[in-house]
């Protein structure tokens, strides 16, 4: 039985937005997916943007206006119908993306939020996955992964995870259902 189900947040609780990046923006936002830790991060973006006093607000800019949500009330819908499930983000991010996520997402319904930069572990690393089921002390069928990227499905599913590959045009909460009502 499912009790806890996560989600990747690009590619699948939001889209990125078909706009006009500057040079400098495009080349922080393809360093934003697998880091092991910020200062990683911020190390390389000092190669890009110089003056460490603007790289923050830069950064936190961008996330803001790349990223736009799919279904902005999913958790609400599921916790609706499943009033037992925890419902949390399990993200391959630098740390500045959680105040994108506490605004997007109404918090009331969102449990807990995991970034690879402050767990120190990136999917599909298998390790990424093991902290998730320790932290909650569950196994791994009572957890539910929503990806968008068939190598992290596939880590997941090797060590027992139920998951779900999301596409562009996938209905979230249809696909979620469809899984757990089974």
């Amino acid at each position: 039985m499912i009790k806890y189900i996560a989600f990747d947040l690009v590619g699948v609780l939001v889209k990125e937005k078909d706009i006009l990046l500057t040079s400098e923006e495009k080349k922080l936002e393809k360093m934003f997916g697998p880091n092991i830790n910020d200062s990683e991060y911020l190390l390389e973006a000092k190669k890009i943007l110089n003056d460490d006093s603007i790289i923050i607000g830069t950064v936190e800019k961008l996330i803001d206006k790349l990223y736009e949500p799919r279904e902005i009330d999913i958790f609400k819908k599921l916790k609706e119908r499943y009033k037992n499930i925890k419902i949390i983000i399990a993200t391959n991010h630098i740390s500045l993306v959680r105040n994108f996520i506490e605004k997007t997402f109404e918090s009331v319904y969102l449990d807990d939020i995991l970034i690879s930069a402050e767990m120190h572990k990136i999917k599909p690393d298998p390790e990424f996955y093991k902290f998730i089921l320790k932290k909650y002390k569950i196994k791994p069928n009572e957890l539910l992964f929503v990806d968008d990227n068939i190598d992290n499905i596939n880590s997941a599913k090797k060590i027992g995870i139920e998951t779900i590959k999301i596409d562009k045009n996938s209905n979230i909460f249809d696909e979620i259902i469809n899984k757990i009502d089974i």
